[in-house]
């Protein structure tokens, strides 16, 4: 189970800018081993912001909503650099709850569980079509179609949307890296998005149906109290579903395919009967698809012996936290039985990710199937993997793969 990174000794304080794309791809875990034992709330001169990178500074912070906000629209709020928007997760306690529970029973393990059915037919279609040729690039194939087409359908999207829906999604998720990231390209996607997304909300105002978007549209008819809420706010909510829902689950399938290509041996015994479940909880910690959120401070509270000021804002860093060593055994190793595993790679708090248990369900079906149809899978010789650098997501451009059949 060995790490796919080389461990190269830091010496001196590491200048590091957190919202550089590059540091992402290029081996952030030797620095973060540096900053959880030396500096573990770190200030970034850069961007003027702390990171934060030990597991349980950032539980003590996600629990603590009233001194770490996520709506704060001066210095930025759950975005570095970013003023808060007024999506669910730009909102704090009372008023992020009440919306959140406007769609909260459709994400639930019992809501999600009802999609099974859909969802192995959807992997078994991708499965058939890249069996025939023994080969697929794992991003476009197999890892986007899935959370692509869920995401539309749960939203209210006809089904045949979901190539568009995909396309939305991968120019739009860079844009929460910073304002650096902020490029034509996104901008232009974000506006489509908001275009089909407001013909749809018409349509389910008039003929309303069993969709997220039918109960918006509702819950603008009827109120949520003291609280605003119109087409804005359901603009919003709906790009958060769309790259919370499809990125995000994408990147565990496609960035897992690829480990798997460098450990047979986790492969082996995933093939053997290893617990799905608890490889899926690995998965996620492992690969930990959103590196970071912010919150803002409210006043001058303390976190590992430095003081925050009131209005900076802090970056709580996930993937540094998920390989942390008081929490994990060996954390630079993919270990599909690893267990327990209280990964933070959703979140914690009153801001834990809405949809983990659709992304659990996709991620363990396509994988129950996946390991059924084929005895191997290698990188195509002659290719590598091509990053997608960002401050926000681990994304992955592509990957061509061979596989083998069972």
């Amino acid at each position: 189970m060995s790490s796919y990174y080389p461990t190269v000794p830091i010496t001196g304080r590491p200048d590091v800018d957190l919202l550089d794309g590059d540091f992402y791809v290029d081996d952030p875990y030797t620095t973060y081993a540096w900053m959880r034992e030396n500096e573990p709330v770190y200030w970034d001169g850069t961007n003027e912001l702390w990171g934060v990178a030990r597991y349980d500074d950032i539980v003590a912070i996600e629990r603590d909503k009233h001194r770490f906000i996520s709506s704060d629209k001066v210095k930025g709020g759950y975005r570095p650099n970013i003023p808060a928007d007024p999506s669910i997760i730009g909102l704090d306690d009372p008023h992020h709850t009440v919306r959140r529970n406007l769609v909260s029973r459709r994400f639930t393990p019992r809501a999600a569980g009802t999609w099974e059915d859909h969802i192995r037919r959807v992997v078994v279609d991708l499965l058939d079509e890249v069996a025939a040729t023994g080969r697929a690039e794992v991003v476009s194939q197999l890892a986007s179609p899935l959370p692509a087409q869920m995401i539309g359908l749960l939203i209210g999207f006809p089904r045949e949307m979901w190539p568009r829906l995909r396309d939305w999604s991968e120019r739009t998720i860079a844009l929460g890296g910073g304002p650096r990231y902020h490029d034509q390209a996104g901008i232009e996607a974000v506006f489509e998005f908001a275009g089909a997304c407001s013909d749809l909300y018409a349509t389910k105002r008039e003929c309303p149906a069993d969709d997220v978007m039918s109960i918006w549209a509702e819950a603008e008819r009827a109120g949520i109290g003291e609280y605003p809420f119109g087409l804005d706010e359901v603009l919003s909510d709906c790009l958060l579903l769309l790259d919370g829902g499809a990125e995000t689950t994408r990147t565990v399938l496609a960035r897992t395919l690829v480990e798997l290509t460098r450990r047979p041996d986790q492969f082996d015994l995933l093939r053997g009967g290893a617990d799905l479940t608890v490889a899926v909880e690995e998965f996620i910690r492992f690969v930990t698809p959103i590196h970071n959120m912010c919150r803002g401070a409210t006043e001058d509270p303390g976190i590992g012996g430095v003081t925050v000021e009131a209005g900076q804002q802090v970056l709580l860093m996930y993937s540094s936290a998920n390989r942390d060593t008081a929490h994990f055994d060996d954390p630079e190793a993919l270990d599909v039985t690893r267990h327990p595993n209280h990964h933070l790679a959703f979140g914690n708090g009153t801001h834990f990710c809405l949809g983990a248990a659709l992304a659990r369900l996709e991620i363990r079906v396509f994988f129950e199937e996946f390991l059924q149809r084929f005895a191997g899978v290698r990188l195509r010789p002659g290719t590598t993997p091509v990053e997608m650098p960002n401050a926000f997501v681990y994304g992955l451009r592509e990957a061509h793969v061979l596989l083998d059949p069972a």
